[in-house]
């Protein structure tokens, strides 16, 4: 084979060879890029999430915090002037011989006094949750049976759980919430709780049998306590879903993992 021959298959052989090497490198250099823009990306996210989740936990804070001084300065202010004015309508109904609109106001009263006390009753949930949450969840189905609009059922494959007090509070808070809107909103007459374990993992499931809702009802609203039960659904880790349809009642389910001492 001449020499001419020879030397222009080595040049198209090396030519060949940087063209190769020179594009993957330039591969390796677009990889490379959208690796790092990606990654970019994904920390972007992260730090996001995690301001969103301080922001929440801010403004949850916020709300405890303001729920726990007005419920206090409920308590000890405005409940106890509204006893000494009852006592006060009692002794003048005494002196004027049972007069039935004194009567009437002072029944109002009593019923004032006694609606600022059930508002004020979050002030207690600390106390209350000293016991553990299923102790404070069966004692919010006794305050609905003692209305006498309601009968409750309660059942647990749990005797205790094991869940750090700062989520406690969040727990407890959403499910007070879930008991009010049944209160407020349902119509129902039957209220049940099932908490069911495995390993870790928690469900409590709350059932009514009340009107229920849908959501895709053109007059569907969703209220605050509804969003407010997801951001602090959102702030534990949890998962909270809602079951619902009219005429066919509602059913809460709240999933979070006990807490590992272990």
């Amino acid at each position: 084979m001449p020499e001419e021959s020879k030397n222009l298959i080595i040049a198209v052989v090396t030519a060949s060879f940087f063209v190769l090497l020179f594009g993957f490198v330039m591969v390796l250099v677009v990889l490379s890029f959208l690796r790092s823009k990606k990654k970019m990306i994904l920390e972007r996210k992260i730090r996001e999430a995690e301001m969103q989740q301080a922001l929440l936990q801010a403004q949850l804070e916020m709300q405890e915090h303001t729920f726990k001084t007005v419920s206090q300065e409920i308590h000890d202010n405005v409940g106890q002037i509204l006893s000494l004015a009852k006592v006060n309508l009692s002794i003048l109904g005494m002196e004027n011989g049972g007069n039935e609109k004194l009567q009437d106001i002072t029944d109002l009263v009593g019923k004032a006094i006694r609606e600022l006390r059930a508002l004020s009753a979050g002030y207690y949930a600390d106390r209350l949750l000293e016991d553990g949450l299923l102790t404070a969840i069966r004692h919010e189905l006794e305050q609905l049976e003692k209305t006498g609009l309601f009968e409750t059922s309660f059942q647990s494959q749990a005797d205790t759980l094991r869940i750090d007090k700062d989520k406690l509070i969040f727990l407890y808070r959403m499910i007070q919430e879930v008991f009010n809107n049944i209160v407020k909103h349902s119509g129902a007459t039957h209220v049940s709780v099932n908490i069911f374990k495995q390993d870790t993992d928690i469900q409590i499931m709350i059932k009514d049998n009340g009107k229920g809702f849908s959501r895709h009802n053109e007059n569907f609203k969703p209220g605050i306590g509804l969003s407010s039960m997801e951001q602090r659904a959102a702030m534990i880790g949890s998962q909270i879903a809602i079951h619902s349809d009219d005429g066919k009642g509602t059913i809460v389910n709240l999933v979070f993992k006990e807490n590992n001492y272990d």
